[in-house]
């Protein structure tokens, strides 16, 4: 279960899933693992398998592009908001959003 942003120096605890970037680890039989990169981090660095088909983090000045297949699982972004922007900040300044389910009244 995704917690907190992956990043060390970060830290940030998981509240929306569009603000940041959600990754799948999918590993052969085993169980899918996932990991969150909050929007602030996200903008500055990936996930990436390292050599050992562990999880790390590198900056995107750092990344070569596509992920060459690894043979301990695969790696891949799984959302990836529009813009890096929160929904609760794209609603205009003074309206509110409809409730779910209630229509407008």
């Amino acid at each position: 279960m995704v917690s907190c942003c992956v990043n060390p120096a970060c830290g940030v605890e998981f509240k929306l899933l569009n603000a940041g970037d959600l990754y799948a680890h999918e590993r052969p039989n085993l169980n899918t693992e996932f990991f969150w990169l909050c929007s602030e981090c996200c903008s500055k660095v990936e996930l990436q398998l390292d050599g050992n088909g562990y999880i790390s983090v590198r900056k995107r000045s750092e990344m070569d592009g596509r992920q060459p297949p690894h043979p301990a699982g695969h790696l891949r972004v799984v959302t990836r908001p529009i813009g890096r922007k929160p929904w609760r900040h794209s609603i205009p300044s003074g309206e509110r959003a409809a409730p779910l389910g209630l229509g407008w009244t």
